[in-house]
């Protein structure tokens, strides 16, 4: 039975967008970089850190596999304390990963899969975070654009390690193929850093994540709503009483 345009494309074919007869529309350009999910979470979590994992089971097999693992774990965890850096007491085997935990891991995986992995995985790694963090800048220049690109062509050779170890066969991957248009969105949009998805995350947390554990978690929508309702007018209070001079001292309301 032949599958609807729906079920296979989750579209519906009788609808028109009213963009479709704008002349200079063009969907791509409405597709700012994403730190957090195309490169953090996405290109080295996803993607890096568990064909690692799938090449050292290729190679090894699955037993020699897992004690290579958690020797892995054991030098992510033997990591000293140092400033920047954080403390993985278990490894990088994480209940749910966030974002601060991948920004983290990067600082520490490339000593702890040293000796396990080919030295062009290595190199791979190198060139994806020199890629990260040269996106990541609060000001990027024309220099700092070449940089970027030197170091995704460097990403793109030695990524072949991973086609040519069986891990994978191809790289038809839509948050690593976004890579290739950072240099051009930079232009239209300006520095990453500034459009990235980790600031409405943290929105989110203050304004869902928050509220939803100061509930009874039984219809929490509701009290959700009222908590930022009620810390909402507790913050402009907080504005009016200050201008008014009714506020000289730090209070509770300062956090809001």
């Amino acid at each position: 039975m032949k599958k609807s345009t729906f079920q296979e494309f989750l579209i519906i074919h009788s609808i028109r967008l009213f963009t479709r007869n704008f002349p200079c529309l063009d969907i791509h350009a409405l597709l700012t970089p994403d730190l957090l999910h195309q490169l953090i979470k996405g290109t080295f979590k996803d993607h890096l850190v568990d064909w690692v994992c799938s090449y050292l089971e290729e190679t090894h097999g699955s037993t020699r596999a897992m004690e290579i693992i958690d020797d892995i774990d054991r030098r992510i965890a033997a990591a000293p304390p140092f400033s920047g850096l954080c403390c993985f007491a278990e490894g990088r085997g994480f209940s749910q990963w966030t974002g601060d935990n991948s920004k983290a891991l990067m600082k520490v995986y490339i000593n702890a899969i040293e000796g396990y992995v080919p030295d062009d995985m290595i190199r791979a790694f190198h060139a994806f975070l020199k890629f990260c963090y040269i996106a990541r800048h609060d000001i990027i220049t024309e220099d700092t654009l070449e940089d970027l690109e030197d170091a995704l062509n460097h990403f793109h050779e030695y990524r072949e390690i991973f086609v040519s170890t069986n891990v994978r066969s191809n790289f038809a991957l839509p948050r690593q193929h976004a890579m290739k248009h950072y240099p051009g969105l930079i232009h239209l949009f300006g520095a990453p850093n500034g459009l990235c998805s980790s600031i409405t995350e943290s929105k989110h947390i203050q304004a869902v994540k928050r509220p939803y554990r100061c509930s009874s978690k039984f219809n929490a929508l509701k009290q959700i709503l009222l908590t930022n309702q009620r810390i909402d007018k507790l913050a402009a209070s907080l504005v009016d009483f200050t201008a008014r001079g009714m506020l000289t001292e730090p209070s509770a309301l300062s956090h809001l």
